[in-house]
């Protein structure tokens, strides 16, 4: 029925007389909504989607040229009525470029379609008109470039963006004089031949073919084309001999001439790039930075320069805030890379700086944008001085906001600093925020059914956009790591390879878990544990202590809004080897809460000021992965006594100072635990009430019961032999033998039941190879283990392994330093517990 229909009504265009001219007032619905179902068109700029009652009242087939208009407007544009079925029979939906044109700023209130008549295209009275008739060719058209706030740092290439507008106007497009359109530009990637042969490869066919050995031969490409921007260009003039509403434009029959770029505000230039397959780019921070970002940018008749810093680590997305801002405003940037201005002398720099300004001013309305900001010759306060004149001398000249963007606005000399009007910092993003970024790096990825972007959101605490977004790459690279291993190219093979081209939940925590290798190289990362209480043996009161002071303000925060500080701090002290670092891990990990572990003189640096630097950097890190424990092992080597004179420069004054200052700022959802086996070298201010207000000793088992707890965690994975009985085990073990000790003693006996099994396997081979000496393949280990279930793979260990061991265990603490321990037990805890 639809192909006779469609026939029938291409009848009706060949005789106009008899068309019907009625008029469809029809309500405008948002592309957005039915965007997955829109069906590709040769023309994308000037295109509407209606559905199959609306082409029937307007008596025209899909794809057929339609004239439309706002109502109580004059202005008419021809577009091409594409047929989408899901739009509702009264709607009809707009490409956000003919929407711009058109005069629309939002998919509310209504629009006026008409099929197109012969007078519209200045074919009054011609018997062959028809419905599918282009209008009259152009034979001149000047466009001009648009600069708009997202334009690419990186401009496309001359020779992209000709041969992106010839492909463009290879097909017939429809314009007129004040038109907006827009095109992709894509870019060549070759695959590195030199005979320039093309490659070729069989693949089977047989799931699509009765011959189950078939196969096909598939053309590889010579180059890769991938989109790098979308450019938009505006219709300056358009000559014609024949005067219409639109014109037809072609290369082959319109002479194309570029003019002078021009500035223009794209409301919905974000929709405009979605639309031609293009994504908008990274989202901002949040939308609140955003907007006010914008009100600070926003012209004002106060006549101060606007100068504006914004602060945050890399990747956060201080460029994406600042492009989406000036994008709301209409506003042109004009993005200059500080650090090539400051390639050359420090005169050249200024006369660099002072060439931007009045490049800016001469494209105004735009904003300057320094990127990589930072201070030439910081140390030198002449030159400091200089290069905040030159700054303020652009700001009074120019008349054009200037933004700056740092990592460490602390890191700026006082006088530069002082020449920005504004400052704004960027914190990391919330979990809420990570989901959303996930999902908008994701939304062109296929995923499996066990994929969880919530769980990942949550195990990226503390990450940016700029490394959320290369954990995904990095989980990209891991799926197709696995697909090219399978190099057998066969029908499973290849129906195996289709099916594992979606990302796994695996992928993504493989590039968790190579970031954060990545981050542990610095100073520590944020990462959640896998440390059970099951792993933790005894130590009861200690731990319910601890949840009592981290789970309280999570559980219930209503309890401290009135203004009541959290308590965050907890030093654990006692002999080594007591499960200090054991037991963290473990409150981060029952908790869900992110973990950072610290060694003292990790922090230590031996340049002026990078000390004090390093602990600020942690505790940010541990405020961006909130809800967080920051682990102090070694504390007593971070903050001794001060005034003692231990160095010439002060240098541990100065991290104890700043160790202080940053305990006692907002540590909301973050809590700080210590660990150290001197309490009595910690600085005095640590202790105090309001930091590392709860010292907990953590001793050695003082029982037989407390000692079972303890080899039961370590041994809860051994598979245990029959004979094995671990009070008796612990029967032949002192009193004062510490976690660690049992650790050794553990991890020894098991290593005496592996060397055992390997020398049983050993033996067993050399029996089989003389029993069977004539054999042409000799029996080897790997034929051994292949053969062994994973049942027969474990190792059992016995009680002659423990036995063993403990002979070769020497206890790690002596009687006179449990003694020692014991009196700075007495001294400083507050909460008196031996570990039981």
């Amino acid at each position: 029925m639809a192909a006779l229909w469609c026939s029938s009504f291409s009848k009706l265009d060949a005789r106009p007389s008899r068309r019907p001219s009625c008029v469809c007032r029809l309500r405008l619905c948002a592309l957005d909504d039915y965007m997955e179902d829109a069906p590709s068109s040769a023309e994308v700029n000037a295109v509407l989607f209606v559905n199959m009652g609306t082409l029937r009242r307007l008596g025209i087939i899909s794809d057929a040229l339609v004239v439309v208009s706002a109502p109580d407007d004059d202005r008419r544009h021809i577009a091409r009525a594409s047929l989408l079925r899901d739009v509702p029979s009264d709607g009809v939906c707009l490409s956000p470029m003919l929407a711009y044109n058109v005069g629309l700023r939002a998919a509310t209130g209504s629009l006026d379609v008409r099929p197109i008549q012969s007078a519209d295209i200045g074919l009054a009275g011609h018997k062959s008109f028809a419905a599918s008739t282009l209008p009259p060719a152009a034979s001149r058209v000047e466009i001009a470039p648009l600069l708009l706030p997202s334009l690419a740092v990186a401009a496309p290439h001359q020779e992209q963006l000709l041969r992106a507008l010839r492909d463009y106007f290879g097909t017939p497009r429809l314009l007129q004089e004040g038109d907006v359109f827009g095109l992709p530009v894509f870019a060549d990637i070759l695959d590195g031949r030199r005979d320039g042969a093309p490659a070729t490869i069989d693949i089977p066919v047989g799931a699509f073919h009765d011959d189950p050995s078939a196969t096909a031969t598939v053309a590889v490409p010579d180059a890769l084309q991938i989109p790098v921007d979308v450019v938009f260009f505006a219709v300056v003039s358009v000559t014609a001999t024949t005067p219409a509403v639109a014109y037809s434009v072609s290369r082959q029959s319109t002479t194309l001439v570029q003019v002078a770029p021009r500035t223009l505000r794209l409301p919905e230039e974000g929709a405009m790039r979605r639309y031609l397959s293009r994504p908008s780019g990274p989202s901002a921070p949040t939308a609140s930075t955003t907007s006010h970002l914008a009100e600070l940018l926003h012209p004002t008749d106060v006549g101060i320069p606007m100068s504006i810093l914004l602060s945050g680590p890399a990747g956060i997305g201080k460029k994406s805030l600042l492009y989406d801002a000036a994008s709301t405003l209409g506003l042109y940037v004009l993005e200059v890379n500080f650090t090539d201005l400051t390639s050359t002398s420090q005169a050249q720099m200024l006369e660099n700086l002072r060439d931007i300004a009045a490049k800016a001013k001469a494209l105004s309305p735009c904003v300057l944008f320094l990127n990589r900001f930072f201070a030439f010759e910081k140390d030198d306060e002449e030159a400091s001085l200089r290069l905040g004149s030159a700054i303020m001398e652009c700001l009074d000249a120019m008349d054009v906001p200037l933004v700056a963007t740092v990592e460490d606005a602390s890191e700026l000399p006082a006088l530069v600093r002082q020449c920005f009007l504004y400052e704004l910092a960027l914190e990391a993003p919330t979990e809420a925020e990570r989901l959303a970024m996930l999902e908008q790096l994701t939304a062109t990825t296929v995923l499996a059914a066990d994929v969880d972007l919530a769980a990942v959101a949550h195990q990226s605490a503390g990450r940016t956009f700029g490394e959320l977004r290369a954990l995904v790459a990095d989980a990209t690279c891991h799926r197709l790591a696995q697909v090219s291993e399978l190099a057998t190219i066969d029908e499973d093979a290849m129906i195996e390879s289709l099916s594992a081209l979606a990302l796994h939940m695996v992928d993504l925590e493989h590039a968790l878990k190579h970031q954060a290798t990545k981050s542990s190289l610095g100073l520590g990362s944020a990462t959640i544990p896998n440390v059970k209480w099951e792993d933790v043996g005894g130590l009861d009161h200690v731990k319910d202590e601890i949840l009592d002071m981290v789970q309280l303000p999570l559980k219930h925060p209503e309890l401290f809004a009135s203004g009541v500080r959290q308590r965050s701090g907890i030093l654990l002290y006692g002999p080594p080897g007591t499960g200090k670092t054991l037991l963290a891990k473990a409150i981060a990990t029952e908790c869900s809460m992110n973990f950072i572990s610290v060694k003292g003189p990790e922090l230590l640096n031996m340049y002026i000021g990078e000390s004090e630097k390093n602990v600020r950097h942690v505790f940010q890190m541990a405020r961006n992965a909130r809800p967080c424990i920051l682990f102090f092992d070694e504390l007593d080597s971070l903050a001794p006594m001060r005034g003692r004179g231990s160095d010439s420069g002060g240098v541990m004054d100065r991290v104890v100072s700043q160790l202080l200052t940053e305990i006692d700022s907002n540590l909301d959802q973050v809590f700080v635990v210590g660990a150290t086996n001197r309490p009595d070298l910690i600085e005095s201010a640590l202790l105090r009430p309001g930091r590392f207000d709860r010292l907990l000793y953590l001793g050695i088992c003082s029982d037989k019961n407390a000692q079972l707890k303890v080899v039961e965690a370590l041994t809860r994975k051994f598979r245990l032999a029959r004979d094995v009985h671990l009070p008796t085990v612990l029967s032949a073990c002192p009193l004062h033998f510490t976690g660690a000790d049992f650790y050794a003693l553990c991890s020894i006996a098991l290593a005496n039941a592996i060397k055992d099994r390997v020398r049983a396997i050993d033996a067993h081979i050399q029996t089989t190879n003389q029993a069977d000496c004539y054999s042409a393949r000799p029996l080897n280990p790997a034929m051994v283990l292949d053969k062994m279930t994973p049942d027969e793979l474990q190792v059992e260990v016995s009680a002659t392994h423990f036995e063993r061991a403990l002979a070769a265990v020497v206890p790690s603490v002596s009687a006179s330093e449990l003694a020692h321990y014991e009196k700075l037990r007495k001294q400083f805890s507050s909460l008196d517990v031996a570990s039981s």
